[in-house]
């Protein structure tokens, strides 16, 4: 689990060790000497896969096609069609 500061710096530590802080241990984190803290500017630091960013991937890739490329049958079909629009 990444922890930001208020300084802006981050911390590294799992999951059940930042469950497990009191508010007095999170507040003294702030004292946190610069060597075991990181300055990260990338909001994309250290995610979840070593690839191309999902996100951006699946935006790049996703497709919907406009009112006139679509026919009338799968229209009327659909839920949310109305008649009146």
């Amino acid at each position: 689990m990444i922890i930001q500061l208020a300084n802006g710096r981050i911390i590294e530590c799992s999951t059940e060790v930042y469950l497990s802080l009191t508010d007095q241990e999170v507040q003294d984190l702030e004292g946190i000497s610069t060597s075991y803290t990181k300055q990260v500017g990338n909001p994309f630091y250290n995610m979840f896969h070593k690839g191309k960013n999902a996100a951006i991937q699946d935006m790049d890739e996703e497709y919907e096609p406009r009112l006139d490329e679509i026919d009338d049958r799968e229209k009327r079909s659909d839920p949310y069609f109305n008649n009146e629009d």
